[in-house]
């Protein structure tokens, strides 16, 4: 069932749909059919990828915006006293992992436009609405239900990428999606300085215009997504691609294992609950989320710790996230061009180590500084890189969305620890906080590199018992599927 990276195509004869109200004639190889799936790319990659970027962009916005809430008076503003804060991350992370299996269930039974749109007009209001909560009770509310429907588009996008590429094209538009994250957490830092240092109102203070200010937008863009996200190739619309165009992205689709014609597919959900690799997945996971929640939440309190004023902490947040931005693209640009995704996240993880290890070994302002970008560097790359690995490794609609949803619920439960481990304290070394990290971090790339070696053992046994792998029509995947073969399929062959 795998399909060779550099084909595009299976060498047959010209395919021929009458879907359309004329004829339409695809050549199955050669120059014409190169031109065709070059133009599709682009126009998916100037389209699709952009704009779940961007939606993932707010995303990481509204659930990180606490944080630099906090350097604005948040605590003070809601009475929040001990362990409040701390618990009010959590609750974050209950809503988003009780929800992550729910909402691949809705998404086998209404398109992927609905479900991310409407959850992100839930997810904005709930977030804007932490700008009229006046006690811990009515915060906790506010970041369980955000938890509750930004589970909709995390787990979705992967899925509906995986509609669009093969599967050697999949890191790096992941990444591109993903990526917006570090985007994100460069500019809450120059939302929440420019609100510090330039906005002023008689009644709203500045934490509460922060979740205004990135609030709103959330909601009108949910709106807007709901009729302008394309939901798979069958859908694009006339004005958008050719019929040509349109025809080769429904084929490169089926090649990509998205034969599956079924709505939900128990054996498929046994299938991924079964399945040893994504054991694996998950364990890799939750080593990345534990020291990423509490990155994510509690990097401007670090910075502000190093002697910085609390509008100069706000702006020095940036910078580490942008050294992030890069390093993310580079890593999953190089694991779609070597097929590797293993090892790149064994990479990753070694940069966020040193970073751990800066941090905990120094009292030394730059060193430590030092510290929190290669930490950035190295935590937010391993995010793409993991759905990637996970949508490439398994086939079949339900075992992929499932065993994407496992992943997310696993690390986002974890999740909470990491909003437990920094302690006030412990300030300003935090030596519990980075010690756990750099653990977890090292899990990361135990587990990542024994997967990877797993993984090529099988196909080298499937190799040699089998021979070189053949590409499958969609009638022999959905057969194969039908048969509950999925993966474990002769001519299948796992990323490594």
């Amino acid at each position: 069932m795998e399909e060779k990276p550099t084909v595009e195509t299976r060498d047959l004869p010209a395919l021929e749909t009458g879907k359309t109200s004329e004829s339409v004639v695809v050549p199955a190889s050669g120059p014409e059919r190169e031109a065709i799936v070059k133009r599709l790319k682009l126009k998916l990659d100037l389209r699709l990828v952009p704009y779940l970027a961007l939606l993932y962009l707010f995303n990481a916005l509204d659930r990180g915006n606490i944080g630099n809430a906090r350097l604005a008076g948040l605590e003070a503003g809601t009475h929040l006293s001990g362990n409040d804060f701390y618990n009010a991350l959590s609750f974050f992370y209950f809503g988003y992992t009780i929800s992550q299996i729910p909402n691949m269930f809705i998404l086998k039974r209404v398109t992927p436009s609905v479900l991310v749109g409407v959850t992100m007009i839930l997810w904005g209001i709930c977030s804007t609405s932490m700008a009229a909560a006046k006690n811990y009770s009515g915060l906790v509310a506010a970041r369980f239900f955000m938890g509750v429907f930004e589970a909709g588009i995390g787990p979705a996008a992967p899925i509906i990428l995986s509609f669009f590429y093969l599967r050697h094209e999949l890191a790096w538009r992941a990444a591109l999606f993903y990526g917006s994250s570090t985007f994100a957490g460069a500019f809450g830092g120059l939302i929440a300085y420019g609100v510090a240092t330039n906005l002023a109102h008689e009644r709203l203070a500045a934490w509460q215009l922060l979740f205004i200010i990135e609030g709103i937008p959330t909601i009108a863009l949910g709106f807007i997504t709901i009729f302008v996200l394309p939901n798979s190739p069958e859908s694009l619309e006339r004005w958008f691609v050719t019929p040509e165009e349109k025809q080769v992205a429904i084929e490169r689709s089926r090649s990509g294992h998205n034969a599956d014609s079924s709505l939900i597919d128990k054996r498929q959900l046994w299938a991924a609950l079964k399945d040893y690799k994504n054991l694996f997945t998950c364990l890799i996971y939750i080593g990345l989320n534990i020291p990423l929640a509490s990155f994510t939440s509690f990097l401007p309190t670090i910075v502000k710790l190093m002697g910085y004023s609390e509008a100069t902490a706000q702006l020095m947040t940036v910078p580490p996230y942008a050294c992030a931005i890069v390093c993310v693209f580079a890593m999953c640009w190089n694991s779609d061009r070597t097929q590797r995704r293993g090892y790149h996240v064994a990479a990753s993880a070694s940069l966020a180590c040193l970073g751990y290890i800066l941090l905990i070994s120094s009292t030394n302002v730059k060193a430590n500084y030092t510290g929190a970008c290669f930490v950035a560097m190295g935590l937010y790359p391993v995010v793409p890189l993991m759905l990637s690995w996970v949508a490439n490794n398994n086939v079949g609609h339900t075992k992929r969305a499932i065993s994407i949803a496992m992943l997310n619920t696993f690390g986002q439960c974890f999740a909470t620890v990491g909003t437990q481990i920094y302690k006030n304290k412990t300030a300003p070394r935090f030596f519990m906080g980075y010690g756990i990290c750099l653990a977890f971090t090292v899990v990361m790339i135990v587990l990542s590199l024994a997967l990877s070696v797993v993984l090529n053992r099988e196909n080298n046994r499937r190799e040699a018992k089998h021979g070189s792998p053949k590409l499958l029509s969609s009638e022999e995947q959905q057969a194969a599927i039908d048969g509950g073969i999925y993966d474990d399929h002769p001519s299948f062959r796992y990323f490594i």
